[in-house]
């Protein structure tokens, strides 16, 4: 039996010696290095250290950086809330100026409820094809019960469309009632 010490003394000879099958005499050096490179395993002790630290790195790593990337889309989605949420402040602060204006708000009331001071006459334009024809409408309306009245009003709101022409405004007498 041979033991560890007379195994690594047969390496040492072994690396010494000048290789014998290649059929030409190297130096010492060569032959010992070229010897080395053969019997070192091609999978160190040191190798696999690092491989496994390195991995570990990365598993212990891997965590953290996800939940940073993941933080930092949140944060940018905020900062965009943020910026839209000042613009609506902004906008709204506009307003609010405009608003203390009696002549602006004046023109609101004219614009959108087509309120007129005393001695104007307001114009009120209808669309003929929105206007049915009124014997037509009120036969219809006397012919079916109230809740066939009430469905059928159900399935013309539900198919009518968005007017074409904004509605101008219908003569009106300046002393009718409001």
């Amino acid at each position: 039996m041979s033991g560890p010490s007379q195994r690594s003394a047969e390496r040492g000879s072994a690396r010494r010696a000048p290789s014998s099958r290649t059929g030409t005499k190297r130096t010492g050096r060569v032959a010992s290095a070229a010897a080395a490179v053969r019997e070192r395993p091609s999978l160190t002790g040191r190798a696999v250290i690092l491989a496994s630290v390195v991995v570990i790195l990365v598993v212990t790593l891997a965590v953290p950086v996800r939940e940073l990337v993941h933080q930092r889309g949140e944060i940018n989605a905020l900062r965009a809330e943020n910026a839209a949420a000042q613009a609506r402040v902004d906008d709204l602060l506009i307003r609010q100026q405009r608003l203390k204006d009696p002549a602006y708000v004046v023109s609101l009331v004219r614009e959108r409820l087509h309120y007129l001071l005393p001695g104007e006459i307001g114009y009120v334009v209808l669309d003929p094809a929105e206007a049915p024809a009124p014997a037509t409408a009120a036969k219809k309306a006397a012919s079916l019960s109230w809740y066939e009245g009430l469905w059928a009003s159900v399935g013309a709101v539900d198919h009518a469309v968005a007017p074409a022409v904004v509605p101008a405004y219908v003569p009106m007498r300046p002393d009718a009632p409001r």
